[in-house]
């Protein structure tokens, strides 16, 4: 497994990224009461069983269940009950944990959750870890001229978490556990500020593609001021960066990404639009927004030399985006027939494994 050595925690850098910094939740540790108010019926049963089985100690007081827990028990309790419930019986039941043995006051009842969202938070404290302390990195692909691979044009940047030990975290772990847990907007800004940062060491050269999710993004102005801030100080110049709009068809406000591309580009950065192929509504995105560059899906490509109805729809896409007169960058080249494919119908630039595979900068 690749390792890298972990860095000391750094301070943020920005205004934007303190106040990131300074709003995540605060993670459950230590030993505690958990309190659960349960419906009558079904849901209790469940529970109260759940806690027998697993040799749990709890107490009826008034009408919720108190279960005292010792240190590092939350999250295998929390996970317990919620593997027992369905997620409609957890997202109907309330739960507050109680750090240490101290009954709830009033401004405590503030913090009540469902017990879903307790546990979605138990199990997110290696995420808030991360976050908190700054183990973000960026590994980078490159993105080579489809008529001579030989020659790069920018590298895309990809985000990779950093535990304590050095050993890497893939993505998508920290991306589903993001969305479930409600820190998708803190993710995104700080995979933005570790690709700004690692890019940086590559030099100013460097034409780097960013990714970001447009469902991340809270307040447009804040956003692009964090990020215009970000690569101020790491000394990148505007036009050698390139914003990436990934799952830009599940994002259902259209104006809002318009009105974030658009401040983007008033700023002198280009934009991209990623998975053209993987659905109507990204091509009529295409149509309305106009980007720097398009991207074909991977799995759009993936055996596109064998497949005619595969290259009837990248064919097409590829010569709407010459018609329109958008850059075409093509994902997934794994094979030597799928990168001639894609040369023979003049895509402009190639992204894959068989052309090179995700990095980490040198260290120096």
């Amino acid at each position: 497994m690749s390792r890298i050595t972990p860095s000391a925690p750094p301070e943020p850098a920005n205004s934007i990224a303190r106040a990131l910094h300074q709003r995540l939740p605060e993670r459950i540790r230590g030993a505690g009461t958990l309190y659960l108010w349960l419906r009558p019926g079904r849901i209790a049963g469940h529970a109260t069983k759940c806690l027998r089985d697993a040799g749990r100690w709890h107490e009826f007081v008034d009408s919720c269940v108190r279960i005292p827990l010792r240190e590092s028990e939350v999250q295998v309790c929390t996970g317990e009950l919620a593997s027992t419930l369905t997620e409609e019986e957890a997202l109907e039941t309330r739960a507050l944990f109680m750090p240490g043995h101290s009954p709830p006051q009033l401004p405590d009842f503030g913090r009540m959750s469902t017990l879903h969202a307790l546990d979605v938070l138990a199990q997110s404290g290696w995420l808030l870890d991360q976050l908190a302390e700054g183990r973000f990195t960026s590994f980078f692909h490159p993105i080579v001229h489809a008529s001579d691979t030989s020659r790069v044009f920018a590298h895309e940047a990809l985000l990779r978490g950093v535990e304590r030990d050095g050993s890497l975290v893939a993505p998508q772990p920290i991306l589903s556990l993001a969305r479930e847990a409600g820190l998708l907007n803190e993710v995104d800004s700080a995979a933005c500020r570790s690709a700004i940062r690692e890019a940086a060491r590559h030099g100013p050269e460097m034409c780097v593609f960013i990714n970001f999710s447009p469902a991340a993004i809270e307040d447009p102005a804040a956003n692009l001021a964090g990020t215009v801030e970000a690569i101020e100080e790491a000394g990148l110049p505007r036009d050698r960066v390139v914003f990436e709009v990934v799952e830009a068809d599940r994002f259902g406000n259209a104006p809002l990404l318009d009105e974030v591309l658009r401040g983007y580009r008033r700023a002198g950065f280009r934009v991209a639009l990623d998975d053209l192929g993987a659905g109507w509504s990204t091509l009529n995105l295409v149509h309305r927004l106009r980007p720097d560059f398009i991207k074909l899906d991977r799995e759009l490509i993936h055996g596109v030399h064998q497949d005619p109805v595969k290259g009837l729809i990248a064919s097409h896409l590829l010569e709407i985006g010459r018609g329109m007169g958008i850059a075409t960058i093509v994902e997934g080249i794994e094979v030597p027939e799928e990168l001639a494919w894609v040369r023979e119908h003049d895509a402009d630039f190639v992204q894959g494994f068989l052309l090179g595979r995700p990095q980490p900068v040198a260290r120096g």
